[in-house]
């Protein structure tokens, strides 16, 4: 991760203990958009099936994580467009934090093998920048 997103991760952190206390419930939804190279987007999805949903996958499966969706548009109108979205239902603030600062790889992770290393730092490179927004999200439905 680079250092400048680690700036809105520690305020979100920060930010924390104000917004669990005045929120009943114990959940974080976190959307996190990710820029890529210009007409790399399916290479980027092929990859994120390959070395992010796995994880988002355990997470649920530990319940650190509630759920998740992901969100791609159907057009690319132009270079500066977001190109792909996960909304994530983090269990709780303590869960989302301990994400928050940890690598998406971290080194000497002796469970990977070299070809998820390679398809990882694929990954990466394709990313031009990458943000996490805490939101709040509400649901209307029709006849409500």
């Amino acid at each position: 991760m680079n250092l400048r997103h680690l700036a809105p991760i520690l305020l979100v952190l920060a930010a924390a203990p104000a917004f669990a206390q005045s929120d009943a419930s114990p959940q974080v939804t976190v959307e996190r958009t990710y820029w890529v190279r210009p007409g790399k987007e399916q290479q980027f999805i092929a990859l994120f099936n390959r070395t992010q949903l796995p994880r988002l996958k355990t997470l649920v499966d530990d319940h650190r994580v509630a759920s998740f969706s992901t969100t791609a548009p159907l057009l690319h109108t132009s270079s500066d467009q977001w190109a792909f979205r996960v909304t994530i239902q983090w269990a709780s603030w303590d869960a989302f934090s301990k994400d928050a600062s940890t690598p998406a790889m971290p080194r000497g992770d002796a469970k990977r093998d070299d070809g998820a290393a390679y398809e990882q730092s694929l990954f990466n490179d394709l990313v031009t920048d990458r943000k996490d927004t805490v939101v709040r999200e509400q649901s209307y439905h029709a006849g409500s």
